[in-house]
């Protein structure tokens, strides 16, 4: 009897540290490498915070490409995500509820976003609106597909001017990335370009951008990216989440900057503010019944 109370005992004692593991399973913050940066470097600072806020251990990955990184939230590999506004609404389009927004960055004062992206076009082709592009077979470089400035809002700025599909009247290849647009604008080895404007405000410091390259359009206010929790993720886990990004920047300011560092848009951002699906709507709306477009981007 003495001998079955101590194996039953030590049978509990061994089921207790199996679910104690189980529970302490390493959380996974995760986002997407643009070019070469993986911003390990800037994720890892918060995902060390985040194991302190949540008492659990979390840990950072990179994955290769927006839609790798949803393919890992698609199969519950991720609990948080950092995601770019393009990967976002594909999400929410393909899966919607899969993945909840928790918050995204606020810029502080009036100031919505910095985040915009530009058409571009080579002066010496003479156009001077993007109307005049159809009937041309012009080059236009696009950044990447699932490019929120250097893609999604180009083709929305054509879609304005009555281009459905870039496509049916322009060459489109994707450069890689936004400073490669321009430079294959200056190069000569692209007649068009789709990037984002703070690429642009950069290239201007040299007199050579005015003179050589046109705007022709430009959108700036894309909603922020957010980040993302998983659909099932315990809700203690997620209040202390949010509870403290929410004061991040005040906090641990060295970590909040260090994070928005990692991407361009980001860099201005004054402190994390609560977002919910509903304020994507507005720039929802702006593809209207555009199937083929958000056929491009998916």
């Amino acid at each position: 009897m003495i001998m079955k109370k101590i194996l039953l005992a030590a049978l509990f004692s061994l089921i207790g540290f199996f679910v104690a593991c189980a529970q302490q399973r390493p959380l996974t913050l995760a986002t997407y490498t643009y070019s070469t940066n993986n911003r390990l470097q800037n994720l890892q600072p918060l995902a060390h915070l985040m194991t302190q806020w949540m008492g659990q251990p979390v840990k950072a990955v990179s994955y290769p490409t927006v839609k790798a990184l949803i393919q890992a939230i698609l199969a519950d590999s991720v609990d948080f995500a950092m995601m770019n506004t393009s990967g976002y609404l594909v999400l929410t389009r393909q899966h919607p509820g899969k993945a909840e927004p928790l918050v995204n960055l606020a810029m502080g004062g009036a100031q919505q976003t910095n985040y915009g992206g530009c058409l571009l076009i080579a002066r010496k082709t003479g156009i001077t609106s993007p109307a005049e592009l159809k009937g041309k077979r012009l080059r236009l470089a696009l950044v990447a597909s699932s490019s929120t400035s250097g893609n999604l809002v180009p083709r929305l700025l054509l879609n304005d001017a009555g281009m459905a599909s870039a496509e049916e009247h322009v060459d489109v290849y994707y450069a890689g990335t936004h400073k490669k647009v321009i430079d294959d604008l200056m190069a000569g080895q692209a007649d068009a370009g789709g990037c984002g404007c703070a690429e642009v405000e950069k290239a201007r410091q040299s007199p050579d951008f005015d003179k050589s390259i046109l705007v022709l359009a430009e959108f700036n206010n894309i909603p922020l990216g957010p980040i993302v929790v998983r659909k099932g993720l315990d809700p203690a886990i997620i209040r202390a989440a949010k509870e403290n990004l929410l004061m991040m920047h005040q906090r641990q300011p060295d970590a909040f900057s260090r994070f928005c560092q990692g991407w361009t848009e980001f860099i201005q951002a004054t402190h994390f503010q609560p977002v919910a699906d509903k304020d994507y709507d507005a720039f929802r709306q702006l593809f209207g019944n555009n199937v083929g477009l958000w056929a491009l981007i998916e």
